[in-house]
């Protein structure tokens, strides 16, 4: 397995190690060593709102340059439509320097290949072999230039839902994160001839996905029912994932996306090969709801870029996981909020239906998800006292414990489903992170 590459790239804080700038002209150099014969000798690289952003691409270019590829700047851009970017261009490969939905004391760096995919474990491995045979990196002039390719991005959108909003009267409430998606998002909704009002625009480089975005709903969901909205939705901080409220403020998230359109995909005979893929993280409720419509799922790890592989190897068109990274590959290779939000709206009008119908159409299994901070990630497959004693929860409640390590953040993620009251399921948690810790302890001792 990778060491510095997790689930969704590289994290770190800048300017600590891996982040330092020694180290990320290393980690440019690498990348662009990898992918030194695919087409011509051209990246792309685009930030979010991060203050730090601007430092990293600079230290990634002078790695970059040294290999001799030249370097498009496109500025702040969302993961997505640089995805989308470099699929329609002879790019050899792109990077997105972003964190997410991390913080904004975090940053990230995301590789994205010739077609546009997240590249795969195996590509990860590849870059950290050439990462550590390398010491030092030889300085050379660097071409950098400028060009904005997300009008290109921009239309592409615009051709595929003109014909279902404009002169059609829907007013929403949009958070934007003060992320990737402060600009373009307006325009979009705009020229699609929304009424719309806005939150999480106005970034200041230190204050993406702060009190708004994906992970902190509350401000959106308020504003939905004070204004009396047709829905709100909220992305994270670099467009790449949504969450939608319907009229009353109630949370839709991706189970409850995936849930609707394979349903409604189905009953219009456009789900291809008649399935979806989904994680670990999905709920229950999901699945027995798609066994009971007779569509397939495959379930894999937790992770965007598995959902991706799953539904190639699949033939499937539609895939994701609950924080709301959708992918609908019959459109792009990888999820993206602007797309996902506009294609759910789009199902949901043309079907009659109000956004709170949504939830109704399947039944939610009761689950509670939590986050721990933790110093390290040992194996947990390995704490056999904890393990055996998890295993004995899950027949006391007649329901699933899921836990796994965050791949972006310090953090051990505890999942709960079973039918059991809030406050429950709350203490049922904090003793199972206190068997953890006890079981580390031993294991130490």
């Amino acid at each position: 397995m990778p060491e510095y590459f997790g689930t969704d790239g590289i994290r770190g804080v800048p300017f600590e190690f891996p982040f330092t700038p020694s180290f990320l002209k290393i980690i440019g150099y690498s990348i662009a060593k990898k992918f030194q014969k695919e087409r011509e000798k051209i990246c792309v690289i685009g930030v979010d709102t991060r203050e730090s952003g601007k430092r990293i691409f600079k230290y990634l270019c002078e790695g970059i340059g040294s290999v001799g590829f030249s370097v498009i700047d496109l500025g702040v851009i969302t993961t997505p439509s640089l995805s989308y970017i470099v699929s329609k261009n002879k790019f050899s490969f792109g990077i997105m320097i972003s964190a997410s939905h991390n913080p904004p004391e975090f940053n990230g760096i995301k590789v994205i290949n010739k077609y546009g995919e997240k590249i795969s474990i195996e590509e990860e491995e590849e870059i950290e072999k050439i990462i550590k045979k390398t010491s030092k990196i030889e300085k050379k002039d660097l071409n950098i230039s400028k060009k904005n390719y997300l009008l290109d991005y921009e239309n592409y959108l615009l051709e595929i839902f003109k014909s279902h909003f404009i002169k059609k009267d829907f007013f929403v409430v949009i958070d934007l994160a003060n992320g990737s998606t402060y600009k373009i998002g307006k325009n979009i909704f705009k020229k699609l001839g929304f009424s719309f009002f806005a939150i999480g625009d106005k970034p200041n480089g230190s204050n993406i996905n702060i009190g708004c975005g994906a992970l902190d709903t509350a401000l959106m969901q308020k504003n939905v029912v004070e204004k009396n909205a047709f829905c709100g939705i909220s992305y994270d901080g670099d467009g790449d994932r949504c969450i939608i409220s319907d009229e009353n403020g109630e949370i839709i998230d991706g189970d409850d996306i995936i849930a609707f359109l394979s349903f409604y995909y189905k009953k219009n005979g456009v789900l291809k090969n008649n399935g979806v893929s989904l994680t670990k993280m999905s709920n229950y409720g999901l699945f027995r709801f798609l066994e009971e419509h007779k569509i397939k799922y495959d379930v894999v790890d937790v992770g965007d870029r598995n959902v991706s592989y799953s539904m190639k190897k699949n033939g499937f068109i539609i895939g994701g996981e609950p924080s709301g990274h959708i992918i609908l590959q019959n459109y792009l290779q990888t999820g993206d909020g602007i797309l996902t939000s506009l294609e759910f709206l789009k199902n949901v009008i043309e079907s009659g239906m109000k956004v709170s119908d949504v939830k109704k159409i399947w039944k939610r299994f009761p689950s509670y998800l939590r986050s721990y901070k933790v110093e390290a990630k040992p194996d947990i497959s390995k704490l056999s006292n904890f393990n055996k004693k998890v295993k004995d929860i899950e027949k006391e409640i007649n329901g699933r414990i899921f836990i796994r390590y965050s791949g972006t953040e310090p953090l051990l993620r505890i999942l709960i489903e079973a039918d059991r009251k809030k406050d429950y399921l709350e203490k049922l948690a904090d003793d199972i992170f206190s068997y953890y810790k006890a079981s580390l302890e031993k294991e130490v001792l």
